[in-house]
């Protein structure tokens, strides 16, 4: 039977999705009407979020009540502790860098294949390595625990904004290759008239995956601690997807002479300079200066950019894009980036039609070492993971600059 606080948040539930129905169907009479209803429903879906945050508590604790009465009537009262642990342990909903719930099964999951290398219980490589195992898919050797890899890319996509914005792949192999179809139109088909033949115009573009790795320190204490593998698993995703994510961000951006990679803002040939009389119009030329065909646009910012931006007195509104509410301009959402070189102060494009994220299916690749960390006692976690990146059509993205840069 559902707690008083669960039906009390199973209310709030329905009256919020009601609440947001609502709004969404209300047809704002002017700017000022808009920038309203914009802003309540924002509050309801921010408040949602939470509310679910909230349920699913009770629920986890709801089903760790249920499972202890099932221990408590089946298991004599020297039932060793550890077992009841390992009949009863679910973790709750836990937050990391990704807003919104992670699901729990994935950290115990992965928290657990962690502990296990860490403390020289199994070997990595042993985990999900061919035919014969269950989760085997034919995508490739599969190095880590699929929870681990599942929660590793969801924090990747929150972690980077290329992720986020560029078309993502995933191979199996250390090679890919993105088609490039060009330009091609319909003809009328007439009645008994042959159809044009014309060829498909196309081309491709090869990109090559490199490995990006990281070193993350955990104590013993964390390992040993049977509870704690969970918060193990948020440790070690955290670190490792933001320093890949940053990678991949500083990649797409600025390019990589050694990997012989192009970055998109040297190859973005149009641009519009923020002068001392910068205003909303330069904003309005910046978007004219795309390709016609982009069709799903966003703006990437530093924090200097946005600064421009707000100056410029153009509407700023907001639209919830997942489980985040972004500022938007002129219909676009707005990223805040770290990594746009100096004197490039915002991007604007379809950075999708721009850039493609190569991923190494199954491709996380960890080991552990506790003599690396002996002195102070902890576990060394090494993790690497294999992408490649390329800015294959720079004209659907155009610059703005700072004046004299």
């Amino acid at each position: 039977m559902p707690s008083p606080k669960l039906r009390q948040l199973q209310d709030e539930a329905a009256t919020l999705s009601k609440t947001i129905a609502d709004l969404r169907a209300i047809e704002p009479k002017d700017d000022a009407d808009r920038t309203d209803i914009e802003a309540r429903l924002a509050a309801a879906t921010t408040r949602s979020t939470e509310v679910e945050a909230l349920a699913q508590r009770e629920h986890d604790l709801d089903a760790r009540l249920e499972g202890l009465r099932k221990v408590t009537a089946a298991a004599p009262a020297s039932a060793p502790a550890a077992e009841i642990e390992k009949a009863t342990r679910k973790a709750p909903a836990i937050h990391i860098a990704k807003r919104g719930p992670v699901n729990a099964e994935n950290l115990i999951g992965g928290g657990a294949f962690l502990r296990a290398i860490g403390l020289g219980v199994k070997q990595a490589e042993l985990r999900n390595m061919g035919e014969t195992t269950p989760t085997y898919d034919g995508a490739g050797v599969e190095l880590v625990s699929p929870e681990l890899y599942r929660g590793f890319l969801e924090t990747l996509s929150y972690q980077s904004v290329g992720v986020q914005l560029a078309t993502v792949f995933e191979t199996s192999s250390n090679e890919f290759q993105v088609p490039k179809i060009g330009d091609i139109t319909a003809v009328w088909a007439e009645e008994l008239t042959d159809v044009d033949d014309e060829a498909l115009p196309t081309s491709r573009e090869d990109i090559k995956l490199y490995e990006a790795g990281k070193l993350v320190t955990i104590s013993r204490r964390l390992l040993e601690d049977a509870a704690g593998v969970a918060n193990l698993s948020v440790v070690f995703n955290r670190q490792i997807s933001k320093a890949v994510g940053t990678k991949i961000d500083d990649v797409w951006l600025n390019g990589d002479a050694g990997k012989s990679i192009d970055g998109l803002v040297d190859l973005v040939d149009e641009e519009v300079e923020a002068g001392a009389d910068f205003d909303g119009g330069d904003l309005a030329e910046l978007v004219g200066k795309i390709d016609s065909r982009a069709s799903n646009t966003a703006w990437v910012v530093s924090g200097e950019g946005w600064t421009h931006m707000l100056k410029s007195s153009v509407i700023s509104q907001s639209t919830p894009v997942g489980d985040r509410v972004l500022p938007t301009v002129m219909g676009a959402p707005v990223y805040r980036v770290l990594g746009l070189p100096a004197g490039t102060l915002a991007l604007y494009g379809d950075f999708a039609m721009a850039t493609a994220v190569v991923l190494k299916q199954n491709g996380l690749e960890v080991a552990a070492s506790e003599h690396a960390a002996f002195k102070s006692n902890g576990v060394v976690y090494r993790g690497l993971q294999r992408f490649g990146l390329a800015n294959h059509d720079p004209q659907f993205v155009a610059k703005l600059v700072a004046a004299g840069s």
